[in-house]
């Protein structure tokens, strides 16, 4: 086995077993010869023979605690570390496996005590000199770990592994090119192991190689399975979704934006239980309009499943609906780029900044912290703008606190407050534009407040629990018109919600089932006054006051069938049922007057009350199919069929999957809106350095319209069919090591009814031609020049008016972003200035993303500091 000879070995062992079948030594053998076939299942069924018949054998306890740990059952793998101890104590060997097994399980001080045994019985072992460094560099001693490390190299220098492990401490020290010097090293005396190619790629990446870090993970994606050796399939799948996830972000440097969503979809039906790829989701999300809801909920989904690190939590990217409308904020998502590879104790500061035209200006600061099993993050967050015309004002700010505990490597309790306070002034962009609100102000707190549980069963059974609860003011008023006041409250809204899941993995297939309950209680006061009506000197005034419930419950089962190597069927279910209640009281003051016979005025109006009531509630039984083909290993083929009914989603997050088959499920849609939903996509990897892709998807709507029944004075609900065409191309091309090209092409088609809720739309046609260059040095500058082509056409309604009818209208413009940034040296952070819209274009353009406008008529210059503090 050691020499290689695979076959050789298992031949040898067999026979060793046949001539004793009740010898320890013999099976331990054999358990080897079938590790080194790639059959973990037969080896550790081997050993547990072993311990069996000798169960006072401490190699056989060990060798089935390293084979444990290898499945992810670290409980049993402690458990028999400390059996085999027990039986001798005096065995490096043992020590050295218990030294693992405690370091697993955060346990660092017994891990160090046991290392420490094992390095005074052999002192000539690397393997627990490797494993006293770990152990030192989790508790926070970067300098002893490394210099620990580097003596079990020096034991021995040709151990690929302990190569890898060296390379990654002087990444952590930030020692370049050392680091990338041992990776080398690692490569060449174990070319099969992915190990080295991996952690070289991020080494690479953080000092501005996006392309060469590309070529890198892809490599080492290409021998994940070599590590069979290793791992189980299902500890394997893992590190293929975490390769998979620094590969969408070195995507994402490069501005394949769509590659990077290609490899989150990846990674996350590859593996539902790894937290990096549903995090890589999360950020691919951001770019993509109306994905609010998917994206803060992967999120979620992320931060449940992680373990305790000192990963900093961005106070606003759990926030949906941000408004952003200047080169994505302070900071953007760069945060990530300055994850630690080792998890160790410690302290992190992590600062962003932002100023631009147009008084904007925007600050971000997290201070995150681990000790032990104990996690922290505090953070504070806020962002200033008088935005693109009069009246777009924009000042939010939101702070963040986060708290974890893993009690276990199998069980973690965190807890989390948001509080948000935003002020802004009319924020939508309508075609015809000159409608702008001028005197339109809103207003709204909002406290959140979220409980999170994760506990493994097994390394294959995992439940997770997310407990909400939110409360929420929000006031507007708009006096535009001098005629007309309209002023809107929403004094107290509570809102509660309990999800649960349990994700099930297996070789070949892996489920994810759930149920979620909600309940929103709010009450809705509206002011409209009319000054001076008709002359009289008095006001006519009309309050309505709602108050309003609605409950929802969820119910959810995906498969994920691996039913060949190359297939993945996705097929699944969920329900939905759906009520609200509601009163509303409407007071009336009328001045209004008649004239009797004599020509005295009486009065006509007086206060008048009505009340109405409506109920609704519906019942929706949703399917999900879904199909993943790789025909050939560099193309993928991705067809889904699903409906999905909008939900009532407190702070837009849930946890149930937010897509199938890589086509999105939750849109900002109208609530209880049921859509149908048809998509097909290929992907094609052309070369190492060209890709492109198709994607076209038809969603097939039905939305609850609200009406005032005149005859009965109360609210009814009608259903109107809107219709949806999403299609979007792409190809991409890296030429050069330092130079990346894209050309994407991306189609809207929307169809909807001519009524006050279509979001001024009608009718549009939306193609979008983005072209851009991004030149990447490794002297850390980048400079990216992206000229999007946008044409526009269709029925929309004058803003603030009504379809009667819609008006037609087209537009054709070019706009140019540009952005120069300079990557500071040993991963300290970067500085960006840049511009969008630089030629300062105006136009006309009707933003069918109300919460999140992409493009701006007026230019906006931005400088932008991020700095990075461990």
């Amino acid at each position: 086995v050691v020499q290689g000879d695979k076959d050789q070995g298992l031949q040898l062992a067999q026979a060793a077993v046949a001539a004793d079948p009740k010898s320890a030594t013999a099976l331990i053998s054999r358990s080897y010869a079938e590790q080194a076939r790639f059959d973990l299942t037969a080896a550790r069924a081997t050993v547990q023979r072993a311990v069996e018949l000798e169960p006072n054998n401490a190699l056989a306890w060990a060798r089935l605690a390293e084979l444990h740990s290898s499945f992810g059952d670290l409980d049993a793998s402690l458990t028999a570390a400390r059996r085999a101890v027990e039986i001798n104590p005096n065995l490096s060997r043992t020590q050295t496996v218990l030294g693992f097994a405690n370091l697993t399980s955060i346990k660092t001080q017994e891990a160090k005590a046991a290392f420490e045994k094992a390095i005074s019985l052999d002192q000539a072992d690397p393997l627990p000199r490797l494993g006293l460094g770990l152990a030192l560099i989790r508790e926070g001693e970067l300098d002893r770990g490394s210099r620990t490390i580097e003596v079990a190299a020096s034991l021995d220098p040709n151990n690929a592994l302990v190569r890898s492990y060296l390379g990654k401490a002087y990444y952590e020290e930030k020692r370049s090119p050392l680091d990338e010097r041992e990776f080398a090293v690692a490569k060449q005396l174990d070319p099969k192991d992915p190990t080295p190619w991996f952690y070289d790629s991020i080494a690479k990446q953080t000092t501005n190689r996006p392309v060469e870090a590309l070529q890198d993970v892809e490599k080492a994606i290409d021998l994940n399975d070599n590590r069979a050796v290793y791992r189980s399939k299902l500890l394997l799948d893992s590190d293929a979704a975490a390769r998979s996830a620094s590969l969408g972000r070195i995507y994402s440097d490069l501005g394949f934006q769509g590659l990077a969503l290609t490899e989150g979809w990846k990674s996350v039906n590859i593996d539902p239980t790894n937290f990096s790829a549903h995090r890589l989701l999360a950020d691919s999300y951001s770019s993509l309009p109306r994905h609010e809801i998917a994206r803060v909920s992967e999120l979620l989904q992320s931060q449940l499943l992680q373990p305790v690190s000192l990963a900093p939590i961005q106070p606003r990217l759990a926030e949906s609906d941000l408004f952003l409308i200047s080169a994505g904020g302070p900071g953007a998502l760069s945060f990530n780029e300055y994850n630690r590879l080792f998890t160790r104790d410690g302290l992190n500061l992590q600062a962003s900044a932002q100023a631009g035209d147009r008084e904007t200006k925007g600050q971000e600061i997290v201070v995150s912290g681990l000790k032990d099993s104990f996690a922290f993050s505090l953070g504070g967050y806020n962002f200033e703008t008088e935005g693109w015309r009069t009246n777009s004002r924009q000042d939010d700010t939101i702070a963040n606190a986060f708290l974890q505990k893993d009690f276990s490597p199998s069980t973690s309790v965190q807890f989390e407050y948001r509080s948000r306070d935003i002020d802004t002034g009319d924020l939508q962009m309508s075609f015809f534009n000159d409608g702008a609100f001028d005197q339109l102000t809103t207003s709204q707190k909002t406290d959140t407040y979220r409980l999170g549980f994760r506990h493994g069963f097994s390394p294959n059974s995992i439940i997770l629990a997310s407990l909400l609860y939110q409360k929420d003011e929000q006031h507007v008023r708009d006096t535009s018109d001098p005629t007309t006041v309209v002023d809107i409250m929403e004094p107290d809204t509570k809102a509660k919600g309990a999800e649960l899941q349990h994700l099930y993995r297996s070789n070949r297939f892996s489920t994810v089932s759930g149920i979620g309950s909600y309940k929103l209680d709010r009450r809705q006061v509206t002011n409209f006054v009319i000054p001076d009506y008709i002359g009289t000197g008095d006001n006519f005034t009309s309050v309505d006051d709602v108050d309003a419930s609605v409950e929802h419950t969820n119910v959810y089962l995906y498969a994920y069938l691996n039913v060949l190597k190359n297939l993945t069927v996705t097929l699944g279910a969920s329900g939905d049922f759906f009520k609200s209640d509601g009163n509303t009281v409407t007071t009336t003051d009328d001045p209004f007057c008649i004239f009797d016979t004599t020509g005295l005025c009486v009065p006509f109006g007086g206060p008048v009350a009505t009340m109405t009531s409506s109920s609704r509630s519906k019942d929706q039984f949703n399917p999900k199919l879904g199909v993943t083909w790789n025909p050939a290993p560099a193309t993928t083929l991705r067809a889904a069929w699903f409906r999905v009914m909008k939900r009532a989603i407190i702070a837009n997050q849930t946890l149930e999957p937010t897509q199938v088959a890589g086509f999105n499920q939750f849109y900002d849609d109208i609530e209880a809106t049921n859509a149908k939903v048809y998509g097909v996509a290929i992907d094609q990897k052309f070369s190492r350095n060209l890709f492109g892709g198709l994607s076209g998807a038809r969603r097939e709507l039905e939305v609850p319209i609200p009406f005032l029944d005149p005859f009965t004075n109360t609210s009814q609900i009608v259903e109107k069919d809107w219709n949806e065409k999403l299609g979007r191309a792409y190809l991409f091309l890296t030429p050069h090591r330092w130079l990346a090209l894209s050309a994407e092409y991306q189609y809207e088609r929307f169809e909807r009814t001519a009524d006050s809720l279509n979001f001024g739309v009608q009718e549009a046609t939306i193609e979008k031609v983005p072209l851009g260059v991004r030149f990447v040095h490794p002297s850390g500058i980048t400079l990216g020049v992206k000229a999007t082509h946008v044409s526009q056409d269709g029925l929309f309604t004058p803003k603030g008016g009504t379809c009667s009818p819609c008006m037609p209208g087209d537009t054709s413009f070019w706009l140019t972003d540009v952005v120069l940034s300079y990557r500071f040296p040993k991963r300290y952070g970067f500085l960006s200035v840049g511009a969008t819209n630089l030629s300062d274009r105006s136009f006309q353009y009707q933003e069918t993303d109300f919460n999140n406008p992409t493009i701006l008529p007026r230019k906006m210059a931005f400088a932008r500091l991020t700095l990075a503090i461990p």
